[in-house]
């Protein structure tokens, strides 16, 4: 049995595992005043995230803007998707990139998320390859650049 000048506290009076104060006080550090924590950007599934302040002031891993891909045609939401036989999953799909451009060098890299020459596509398919191939000098045209 425990005496009243025991060991042991009660409830009330428990302290954290680091000795430092009690349940019920501030987590802050002492001597910095508190600051809140910035929301995470929030961006569309076929858009790049905004970049924060700190890879700003750190930018050894961001892509110059004038190398970032973007997306030339995306699919569209679940509910205004085609719905056959063949589509299974369309959920998975919707908002997502269905052609990518992405500068390389002098040149450009255009990604399908498909193949659009496999066979059983559709014949409208093919034009997304024609028409990069056509227009190869002008794959730049509505091109906006972030501004940082």
């Amino acid at each position: 049995m425990v005496g009243a000048g025991g060991g042991r506290r009660g409830a009330e009076e428990r302290e954290r595992p680091t000795g430092r104060g009690t349940a019920d006080d501030p987590d802050i550090p002492q001597g910095r005043s508190q600051v809140e924590i910035p929301e995470d950007p929030h961006a569309e599934i076929w858009e790049a995230t905004p970049l924060t302040s700190e890879q700003l002031r750190n930018p050894i891993n961001v892509i110059p803007p004038a190398a970032r891909p973007r997306v030339v045609l995306r699919y569209a939401n679940a509910n205004e998707l085609l719905v056959s036989g063949l589509l299974d999953g369309g959920a998975e799909l919707a908002q997502h990139a269905a052609v990518i451009d992405s500068p390389y060098g002098e040149g450009h890299v255009v990604l399908f998320s498909d193949n659009p020459f496999w066979r059983a596509e559709t014949k409208g398919s093919y034009f997304l390859v024609f028409n990069a191939l056509m227009n190869f000098d002008s794959l730049d045209a509505g091109r906006k650049l972030a501004d940082r």
